[in-house]
């Protein structure tokens, strides 16, 4: 179960980075556009960081629980560490 917990999180990180920066849905063109992708893409990932953490939390899911916490905090630190390493490597 923990593995579909840990996959499913990756999806939604991966494809809520992809909307914010409009890749998938419509690009934004302007300032405020890009700013309101951005918001919308963080309230929907703190969402899901909540909900997913209380419904593992009242299933009585231990390890799912802290797969999908862990999960959640740890994939947007790691893609701005790699982003970061690849952005010195080009230098």
């Amino acid at each position: 179960m923990t593995a579909i917990v840990v996959l499913g999180d990756l999806l939604v990180c991966a494809l809520l980075l992809l909307a914010s920066i409009g890749v998938i849905g419509t690009e934004p063109t302007t300032r405020a556009e890009e700013t309101a992708a951005w918001q919308s893409a963080g309230q929907l990932y703190f969402g899901w960081l909540v909900v997913g953490s209380a419904s593992f939390a009242l299933l009585r899911m231990p390890k799912a629980l802290l797969a999908h916490v862990s999960t959640m905090l740890l994939s947007p630190l790691a893609l701005f560490v790699l982003l970061l390493l690849l952005a010195s490597g080009l230098d």
